[in-house]
């Protein structure tokens, strides 16, 4: 057998040839029409989920070529929509597939290589680019992102965490994981492990899981709190300073916006107690909405409220890569999302419309960002530079305004430390 040591020696020396080959080959008079960077990453997303199949795969992307940071971001983005589209999940956790991806050129482009590997095995595929560097994006600098870390958590992955404080109490941090609720009370500044519930559930999980927590009183329930899981919802509540969690099987749809504290104005047109059913083995929402706009949506990652001269209307960012806004009733298409990644969440600052939302990236090798959008029309402007991260987002949810939270969005980062879940707001420049 050979060893992936050797493997890998075989395959970049292929690489290698082939780079040298292309300007030769190109000094021989084959000429071709120029390759746009959008064509050359859905070609590429084609061939790795040619040799993956569809599920779950760690992605990482290197840069051996003059292309700018922001560049390598751009495709990075790009890369993870076209590899959605084709049912290929990149994810930060560990996935038995892992696609390395390499960014080079030669006198005559780009050439990017994707290794593919799957045990000892590694198997290689490569299209030609266009080497020029991404454009920056002109941002009207009317925001500043900041954030605040509440949480280091080391063990299990974070789906979601909210702050509540029951009036004449003191504070408590929810936090949601895949197979427990953990709360923590807020003792001499520190957030301190107090209780935890063991979710109970008859189905199994789907491996790349997401969860939602909501305060009770945005739902308008008398719970202390809600949390959402595919299949599961369970309800907190507070008795003598002690948490109770009762949690079973539902199909109940989700919130997919909270009834008060919005900042948009309560049940306009567009329905800002809209629910949407989650599909409890994959990673998704279906695409169809309680009480609904009459029609079937196509399936969706995550959802959004957005400030509109109208009233509001409804962002969803599709599982296809686009992202489409519901207002008056039709579904419409938004420009200037290409490079957006899979979490969004409104945020409400009073600055230019009111509301934005806020944007994850797919960054670099280890590396992600969040950054601030409004949509005067139906095409995305940037209105904040990008927030670095130190890891990839792997959860977004809005705040919420209220119970003890400053309004802004929940961002969930697995860095090196383990998970670090802050809270990200934005001020008027």
């Amino acid at each position: 057998m050979i060893s992936p040591t050797k493997v890998l020696a075989v395959v970049l020396a292929v690489v290698g040839m082939t780079v040298g080959w292309l300007p030769a080959a190109a000094a021989a008079g084959q000429t071709h029409a120029p390759v746009t960077r959008e064509q050359s990453t859905s070609d590429l997303a084609r061939q790795i989920a040619a040799l993956t199949g569809p599920g779950l795969v760690k992605l990482t992307i290197r840069s051996r070529s003059l292309l700018t940071a922001d560049a390598v971001t751009a495709i990075r983005q790009l890369l993870d929509r076209d590899l959605r589209g084709f049912g290929v999940t990149p994810s930060g956790s560990d996935s038995a597939t892992a696609v390395r991806v390499t960014l080079s050129e030669n006198n005559t482009g780009g050439l990017w290589v994707a290794e593919v590997q799957e045990g000892t095995e590694v198997r290689v595929t490569m299209v030609s680019a266009d080497a020029g560097a991404v454009q920056a994006i002109p941002v009207a600098a009317a925001i500043s992102l900041r954030r605040t870390l509440l949480l280091v958590h080391n063990a299990e992955p974070v789906l979601d965490v909210l702050v509540i404080t029951p009036a004449g109490d003191s504070s408590r941090l929810i936090v949601l994981e895949p197979e427990r609720i953990v709360s923590y009370v807020l003792t001499a500044g520190t957030w301190v492990r107090d209780q935890e519930f063991v979710i109970g559930h008859t189905r199994p999980f789907p491996r790349d899981m997401r969860g939602r927590l909501m305060a009770g009183q945005q739902l308008g329930d008398g719970n202390l709190f809600d949390a959402y899981l595919p299949g599961v919802a369970c309800a907190g509540q507070e008795s003598n300073r002690r948490l109770e969690v009762v949690c079973s099987d539902s199909d109940d749809p989700w919130p997919l916006v909270e009834s008060s504290g919005s900042g948009l104005g309560a049940n306009t047109d567009q329905g800002l107690q809209q629910k949407a059913f989650y599909n409890e083995t994959r990673n998704y929402f279906t695409g169809l909405l309680a009480p609904g706009f009459g029609m079937e949506l196509p399936p969706f990652y995550e959802a959004a409220a957005i400030a509109r001269p109208g009233g509001a209307a409804l962002l969803f960012d599709g599982m296809d890569g686009r992202v489409q806004m519901m207002e008056n009733r039709r579904l419409v298409p938004v420009t200037g999302a290409n490079d957006w990644g899979s979490d969004l969440a409104t945020v409400h600052t009073g600055c230019g419309s009111g509301a934005q939302i806020l944007v994850s990236g797919s960054g670099a090798e280890a590396t992600d960002s969040v950054r601030a959008y409004e949509i005067p029309g139906r095409e995305a402007e940037p209105v904040s530079a990008p927030l670095a991260m130190e890891g990839p987002v792997t959860a977004m949810w809005p705040a919420g305004e209220g119970a003890g939270n400053e309004g802004g969005a929940t961002v969930v980062v697995h860095a090196a430390t383990g998970y670090e879940v802050y809270r990200v707001t934005a001020l008027c420049n």
